[in-house]
């Protein structure tokens, strides 16, 4: 496919069902799905990504009677960098987010990136959080150095090129990024569902151009990020991470599972699927946890 078309479609795929609220901060750019008389979700994307995550991966949530909010964090897509550029802004800008669209009780879901402006959020807002679900979740300073295979999907020229490749040297290519996320591709070329999704993963982060600004951030704010005083959460907390995952050591786990009180944390720690269980082997059993630990929860009285 040609450059220009190419970007065009990535482009109107990114925003597909995108909405806009404006707040004290500025614009918001999220989308919305699922039950609003249900459970809210609101998803802390990671990086690359943007508001256009949470309709591709929250269907077993949509799918019992949840809502799933997920907005935009600075930078990504069609919210601006402006609206919070540190840890601490992102989490004021969750609840500026959420009182704009008058919500007040939540179970707060993070996945990779996401993961800091999530634990702050958690921390300084208590209030708000049901629950604090740390899905493969970066929890602590990383000094990250981006490899030439990043390079390649930062750049829209660079990703245009492999997602056309990817469509001549299928097999290369699907076994390429299954183990960038530390997934078995010899399980997930028996699942034809989960090999469509496995296909998708140039379009998930693209057109990186309009990702960038919140991507590049989040490297340099977690670079620079002091630890987390995890003996501060307040809320129930299930951690979900991997040994298998590719891009984020399991000591993100390890660590607030460790240091989180022992009456509030829930560590589940799988063995296969990597930073992308979704699409493995023990997807069913990682969902059901998920599931049940919102279940479980007394809800926060809504004000």
């Amino acid at each position: 496919m040609k450059y220009q078309r190419w970007y065009e479609a990535m482009k109107n795929r990114a925003f597909d069902g995108a909405k806009y609220i404006e707040t004290k901060l500025g614009t918001i750019h999220y989308t919305d799905i699922g039950d609003s008389e249900g459970v809210t979700i609101l998803h802390s994307h990671g990086s690359p990504a943007g508001a256009d995550i949470g309709p591709l991966f929250f269907g077993d949530f949509i799918g019992r009677g949840h809502r799933v909010m997920t907005p935009s964090r600075p930078g990504f897509l069609g919210t601006a960098l402006g609206l919070g550029d540190t840890v601490e802004a992102q989490a004021d800008f969750f609840k500026v987010f959420l009182d704009s669209m008058n919500v007040k009780s939540v179970f707060v879901h993070a996945w990779s990136g996401g993961g800091p402006p999530a634990i702050r959020f958690a921390m300084k807002y208590p209030e708000y959080v049901n629950g604090l679900i740390l899905f493969c979740a970066l929890s602590h300073k990383w000094e990250h150095k981006i490899t030439n295979f990043e390079k390649m999907i930062l750049s829209d020229k660079g990703i245009w090129i492999m997602w056309n490749l990817s469509k001549v040297f299928k097999e290369s290519f699907r076994r390429k990024n299954a183990k960038e996320l530390g997934a078995s591709y010899d399980y997930i070329k028996g699942d034809p569902a989960k090999l469509r999704f496995l296909d998708s993963f140039f379009e998930m982060t693209a057109p990186p151009s309009l990702r960038n600004d919140g991507s590049f951030n989040d490297i340099k704010m977690y670079r620079d990020m002091p630890d987390f005083d995890f003996s501060r959460i307040a809320v129930p907390t299930l951690i979900l991470f991997s040994p298998s995952d590719n891009q984020l050591p399991v000591s993100n786990g390890d660590i607030p599972a460790e240091k989180i009180p022992s009456h509030l944390v829930d560590y589940y720690r799988f063995t296969h699927g990597g930073h992308m269980p979704m699409i493995d082997r023990e997807w069913d059993g990682i969902r059901d946890k998920m599931l049940d630990f919102i279940a479980d929860q007394p809800r926060k009285r809504l004000v």
